[in-house]
């Protein structure tokens, strides 16, 4: 059968008797049988032989328009309600089993760690005596594997581990220890980095990863064998490199975009080198329009719109459109800014901070924020009004250190850490309802309502959580912990008296004297230190979308020899091998390491 007239004609219809008919069952096999074509962003792949002056156009669709034409896609659904629930009065609460963890691994100072993979100092290091802590990590686009970055200047990567076969771990076992299997050095303080947005270990040219360092090109490297693949220079008026301090893809990976002190910076992909566009955000350095000040986060908009976002360290987003290089909306905050009717604004809990994390809803029309000394993660409404529709508190977080947080691939939970070891769930189902009047509830003392909507919590390190993600494929959440701890032997100096390593040397020169005396004094061994990236199993599934009709795979980690696939009201029996054959178009089941990780 023409698969082309598959896609026209398979349109599930619930049966009336409860059971799928010949014809449906059918067509749906059939279809599972061929496997769904990969999203044309991977023409992309190309893009690796980037040794060549000039390679064919990329395709600009996007994953979007991939859903609208093919009308079948894959996404993980996570079941964070069931947490903290019993079946009965003596079974124990659901909680997140953890699978995998660095342990003690990364608790020593950077000049430790590097020692530890033999590499001597060379006198040069200015934070040899720091806490070697994880700074951020990212789930590959695939979710076969995880990027992680540290502050003794290196990227790893680590694969998805192995599960045993009745699902049961204990935290004690050897077995469990996360190890990275590649390691890349970055030669100077990492600012950013991100995936490839169509890597898939299907497509070994696809695997790779954008990172910035402190006074270093942006580097394009092979996810396999941790070498660069090509470089993407950024140059001042005066030859001299800089570093920028976000970097981005844009969906369907053709472009890369580069945030710097009142510039975004883009390159084509298949172009390494120094040609680039140049896109100001403000007319001139004391011209008051524009957004000014250094674009520390950038995020494209998943609908497909061109529409992206970018945060400044000068308390600002920005909303551009990609397709006419226009600045469409600046979003401040009214406590800081005042309330001008030529500003989108709303009032908060607490003034709004440098802007150190964006991100936008699955669908497009929300976007989320978070900022430094600032324990609020912000809900904008991008669609019409630009206002906050709600806020959501993560405790203890006042300090300048990153804190990222993460949405579920369904858009249905946001996670995020504290500055306690814990890790919060947040329902973001209903973004209107603090807008609507409810009865029996009262408005906060700001003028809107500071909605509660944590729906679970859990302690998962001994340190401040720096950041957690939802893998995109399976249900898994990573975490990583730890900051920047050193004792003076005559002074004091916290974390949150430093301000952070992405901030621009125009904005931390007044306190650049106290960190350099940390960073060459002699420190002391803290107490409490729990650097450690930990990967967690959560309830969820995966469900198959086939033309609107909603089908749910299993999750168990050993397939029987025929599964069921569900529907609303029909079922169908399939293979091993078919499911396997679904779960191809995004990224398959071949990890980094070359294991297979858990279905």
């Amino acid at each position: 059968m023409d698969l082309d007239q598959v896609e026209e004609t398979l349109v599930p219809q619930a049966p009336t008797n409860g059971q799928p008919d010949d014809e449906f069952t059918a067509l749906v096999q059939d279809y599972m049988a061929h496997a769904p074509p990969a999203p044309p962003v991977q023409e992309d792949a190309a893009m690796v032989d980037l040794g060549q002056d000039s390679l064919d156009a990329t395709t600009n669709t996007t994953d979007a328009e991939w859903h609208q034409t093919t009308q079948s896609y894959m996404v993980v659904e996570y079941d964070i309600e069931s947490l903290g629930a019993s079946d009965g009065a003596t079974a124990s609460p659901t909680r997140p089993s953890i699978l995998s963890s660095t342990q003690d691994t990364f608790n020593s100072t950077v000049g430790q760690a590097r020692l530890r993979i033999g590499v001597k100092d060379d006198g040069k290091m200015t934070n040899a005596h720091e806490n070697n802590f994880f700074k951020s990590l990212k789930w590959s686009p695939d979710g076969s594997c995880l990027l992680s970055a540290s502050n003794d200047n290196y990227l790893r990567i680590f694969a998805l581990p192995s599960v045993p076969e009745n699902g049961s771990v204990e935290t004690s076992s050897e077995s469990l220890l996360l190890e990275a299997g590649v390691v890349v050095r970055e030669g100077e303080v990492i600012y950013d980095m991100c995936w490839y947005p169509a890597m898939t270990t299907q497509d070994p040219a696809s695997c790779c990863f954008l990172s910035s360092s402190r006074d270093h090109p942006v580097h394009l490297w092979d996810a396999y064998t941790g070498e660069i693949r090509c470089s993407y220079t950024v140059v001042d008026h005066c030859e001299v490199n800089k570093a920028p301090t976000s970097l981005c893809f844009n969906l369907d990976g053709s472009k890369i975009y580069c945030g710097l002190n009142n510039m975004i910076e883009i390159f084509d992909t298949t172009r390494p080198g120094r040609d680039s566009t140049k896109r100001p955000t403000t007319p001139t350095r004391k011209s008051k329009k524009g957004q000014k000040g250094v674009i520390s986060c950038l995020t494209f908009s998943p609908d497909g719109s061109g529409l992206y976002a970018a945060g400044s360290y000068q308390r600002s987003i920005g909303l551009y459109d990609s397709k006419t290089d226009r600045l469409e909306l600046l979003l401040k905050d009214r406590d800081q800014y005042g309330r001008k009717k030529k500003y989108k604004s709303t009032s908060s809990p607490t003034p709004l901070g440098g802007i150190t994390q964006l991100q936008f809803s699955p669908d497009g029309q929300y976007l989320y924020s978070a900022s430094r000394q600032d324990p609020w993660i912000r809900c904008w409404d991008v669609r019409n009004t630009a206002e906050v529709l709600f806020w959501l508190e993560r405790p203890g977080v006042t300090t300048n250190q990153r804190i990222a947080f993460d949405i579920s691939p369904d858009g249905r939970y946001l996670t995020t850490g504290d500055a306690f070891g814990g890790v919060s769930f947040f329902d973001l189902s209903d973004p209107e309802r603090e807008r609507q009047a409810k009865s029996g509830e009262e408005e906060d003392d700001h003028g809107g309502e500071v909605a509660s909507r944590v729906r679970y919590s859990f302690s998962a390190h001994e340190d401040i959580v720096s950041a957690a993600a939802f893998n995109p494929v399976y249900p898994i959440l990573a975490t990583s912990s730890g900051q920047r701890k050193y004792r003076l032997q005559n002074t004091s100096l916290s974390d949150t008296d430093s301000d952070s390593d992405y901030e621009s040397e125009s904005e931390n020169s007044t306190r650049g004297g106290k960190r350099d005396q940390a960073a060459n004094d002699v420190a002391k061994e803290e107490e409490q230190i729990d650097n450690s990236l930990r990967m967690w199993s959560l309830p969820g599934q995966q469900v198959w979308y086939v033309d609107g009709q909603r089908w749910v795979l299993p999750t168990e980690h050993d397939i029987e020899p025929t599964s069921t696939i569900m529907a609303e009201e029909s079922s169908i029996s399939v293979t091993p091998g078919e499911l396997i054959v679904q779960a191809s178009h995004i990224g398959g089941p071949t990890s980094c390491d070359g294991t297979d990780p858990p279905l």
